[in-house]
Protein backbone atom coordinates (compact mmCIF):
# COMPACT_ATOMS: atom_id res chain seq x y z
CA UNK A 1 0.00 0.00 0.00
CA UNK A 2 1.79 3.14 -1.14
CA UNK A 3 1.81 6.13 1.20
CA UNK A 4 2.11 9.58 -0.36
CA UNK A 5 3.83 12.64 1.09
CA UNK A 6 2.40 15.31 -1.25
CA UNK A 7 -1.16 15.98 -2.26
CA UNK A 8 -0.23 16.34 -5.96
CA UNK A 9 1.21 12.81 -6.16
CA UNK A 10 -1.73 11.34 -4.27
CA UNK A 11 -4.34 13.17 -6.36
CA UNK A 12 -2.66 12.11 -9.61
CA UNK A 13 -2.54 8.45 -8.54
CA UNK A 14 -6.13 8.52 -7.24
CA UNK A 15 -7.39 10.06 -10.48
CA UNK A 16 -5.57 7.44 -12.53
CA UNK A 17 -7.09 4.68 -10.39
CA UNK A 18 -10.55 6.22 -10.75
CA UNK A 19 -10.30 6.54 -14.52
CA UNK A 20 -9.49 2.83 -14.96
CA UNK A 21 -12.87 1.73 -13.51
CA UNK A 22 -15.02 4.39 -11.77
CA UNK A 23 -17.64 1.89 -10.53
CA UNK A 24 -15.13 -0.04 -8.37
CA UNK A 25 -13.31 2.85 -6.68
CA UNK A 26 -14.27 4.09 -3.24
CA UNK A 27 -12.87 6.71 -0.89
CA UNK A 28 -12.58 6.34 2.87
CA UNK A 29 -11.81 9.20 5.26
CA UNK A 30 -10.82 8.39 8.83
CA UNK A 31 -10.14 10.97 11.53
CA UNK A 32 -8.55 10.10 14.87
CA UNK A 33 -9.20 12.90 17.33
CA UNK A 34 -6.71 11.62 19.93
CA UNK A 35 -3.86 11.81 17.36
CA UNK A 36 -5.24 14.66 15.29
CA UNK A 37 -4.67 12.59 12.12
CA UNK A 38 -6.83 12.49 9.03
CA UNK A 39 -6.26 9.49 6.78
CA UNK A 40 -7.60 9.33 3.22
CA UNK A 41 -7.69 6.00 1.45
CA UNK A 42 -8.69 5.39 -2.18
CA UNK A 43 -9.14 1.76 -3.17
CA UNK A 44 -10.55 -0.56 -5.79
CA UNK A 45 -9.85 -3.70 -3.68
CA UNK A 46 -6.77 -4.50 -5.77
CA UNK A 47 -4.85 -1.23 -5.31
CA UNK A 48 -4.88 0.93 -2.18
CA UNK A 49 -3.58 4.47 -2.03
CA UNK A 50 -3.19 6.12 1.35
CA UNK A 51 -2.26 9.59 2.61
CA UNK A 52 -2.10 11.09 6.09
CA UNK A 53 -2.78 14.77 6.74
Amino acid sequence: MPYYQTWEEFARAAEKLYLTDPMKVRVVLKYRHCDGNLCMKVTDDAVRLKMYF
